[in-house]
């Protein structure tokens, strides 16, 4: 027993050492940027470069009423760093509540502006535009085209999205659902012309008085559904109540929506296991099939009853969706990116239009300095899917040892197999890796060949794990959890 209690202590004592290492190092916690991270064509390497590759991120501080702008950035090369560009003070993201939409707002060709709806009193709004300025590590200027008074944003809350609305060929234009309560809801565009927005009335493109927005909240995206060649449609998983959900949508003909009945585009039923609450704040839009269209296929990241994520997909034939439900699994918990989540396009020659087939999520874990990336491959409705975690930062402080490099596992926690990266800093000092239970039982060992090794834990029992990279040097220690 005592041998134990000295074994956990080491633990404890190490595991802070590499917290503290890696926390302040990164100095970012994606918790933070919840409901304000959008992807982009934010940083354009020339006039061709139209990929979605580049995520901005805005980390808000409530105690002194700014944001910092954080831009995750894409040379064409499958290089990925995080910059932070610069600072925006006395600007309240409180009154945004994640009202926050990408385009070409001005009409440049490239989809690198977002815009925040900004309450500024009781019943009024305005739309401020931050514009990039295209450049590696973009730098962007703030404007507000456009003010509205009369209207409450809080009323579309969860219920906002960008495209071609008017199909005059820019990803321009906004649509959101009002709620009018006692089940009334409009859709309200706001149609761009690359300087300003025109409000299309509030009678909206669309309007019903016995449709409930709550019930879509959080779960509304904007796609090309119907295979026309523009984005320009809306998507909606409603809420029924009782594990009953449908997909809702909305096409639009440039000048209104034609809603495509209550009966919807897919129906749930009790074998498919599939609740509308156990989606809000993770879904989105993109190719995921990678069969060439643009944003006509849906992704969700399911909550199971077990706290784990499942991809659930839905696949557009122009007419209806094709569910596909079990197109990858984890222990991740899923409410670790939810309203950080994003379409992404990994592709790195070739390509003169953005169809991004690939996603990018950030988690809460402040001690974490990985992202995680979801990769399509090409399939009919069975598209494979790699995962992977890499860095989004590199650490530069020293931890309690001195030493200023450090390993990490993905996934971690894991049911079997986890994958151990070794940063190129430390491979050439490192000559092998071992790895022990709490009991410093050795249950793994090998020579250090790669970056990457792979480590099956598969007989071993459930538990924490702990993994020693040993170089000449100096030697480096990892916690991992075998569930």
């Amino acid at each position: 027993m005592k041998k134990r209690i000295q074994l956990i202590s080491i633990f404890l004592i190490i595991t802070n050492s590499i917290f503290a290492q890696i926390y302040e190092g990164c100095n970012f916690y994606p918790f933070y940027a919840t409901d304000y991270i959008v992807s982009g064509n934010f940083s354009q390497n020339d006039s061709n470069d139209k990929l979605i590759n580049d995520v901005v991120m805005l980390r808000y501080n409530n105690v002194i009423d700014k944001f910092k702008l954080y831009t995750f950035t894409s040379n064409g090369n499958g290089d990925r760093t995080l910059n932070v560009n610069s600072n925006f003070n006395n600007y309240d993201l409180e009154n945004v509540k994640g009202r926050m939409v990408k385009g070409d707002f001005d009409n440049d060709g490239h989809i690198d502006d977002f815009i925040l709806i900004n309450k500024t009193g009781a019943s009024s709004m305005r739309f401020d535009l931050f514009k990039s300025d295209g450049a590696q590590q973009p730098s962007f200027t703030q404007s507000s085209p456009y003010s509205l008074n009369g209207y409450d944003p809080d009323k579309i809350t969860g219920r906002v999205v960008s495209g071609d609305f008017d199909n005059d060929g820019f990803w321009d234009d906004i649509a959101a659902f009002y709620d009018y309560g006692n089940g009334e809801t409009r859709i309200h565009t706001f149609l761009s012309n690359g300087n300003t927005f025109s409000y299309q009335y509030s009678t909206g493109w669309w309007n019903s008085s016995g449709y409930t927005a709550s019930r879509i909240t959080d779960r509304v995206v904007s796609g090309d559904f119907d295979k026309d060649g523009k984005v320009d449609d809306i998507a909606a998983f409603y809420d029924y109540g009782g594990g009953n959900t449908r997909i809702h949508v909305w096409l639009s003909n440039g000048s209104g929506f034609s809603y495509q009945s209550s009966v919807g585009w897919w129906v749930s039923n009790p074998s498919t296991d599939f609740t509308a609450s156990k989606i809000s704040k993770r879904v989105l839009s993109l190719n995921i099939d990678r069969k060439g269209e643009n944003y006509d296929d849906i992704v969700t990241f399911y909550k199971t009853s077990s706290g784990k994520t499942k991809m659930r997909v839905f696949i557009s034939d122009g007419t209806s969706f094709n569910y596909q439900p079990f197109l990858w699994e984890s222990t991740l918990n899923p409410d670790q990116i939810s309203g950080k989540i994003v379409e992404y396009d990994s592709r790195t020659s070739g390509i003169i239009q953005g169809k991004p087939s690939d996603i990018i999520g950030f988690s809460n874990q402040f001690y974490a300095t990985r992202y995680h990336f979801w990769k399509a491959k090409k399939g009919v409705f069975n598209t494979n899917i790699e995962f992977s975690s890499p860095y989004y930062c590199e650490s530069k402080s020293t931890n309690v040892g001195g030493d200023i490099k450090e390993i990490s596992a993905y996934p971690n926690p894991t049911e079997s197999i986890t994958t151990i990266e070794i940063p190129k800093l430390l491979i050439d000092d490192t000559s092998r890796i071992e790895v022990h239970n709490l009991y410093n039982r050795l249950v793994f060992s090998d020579d250090v060949k790669s970056s990457s090794i792979k480590i099956d834990l598969s007989k071993q029992k459930p538990g924490v794990y702990m993994v020693k990279v040993i170089g000449r040097e100096s030697s480096n220690v990892l916690k991992i959890v075998k569930n």
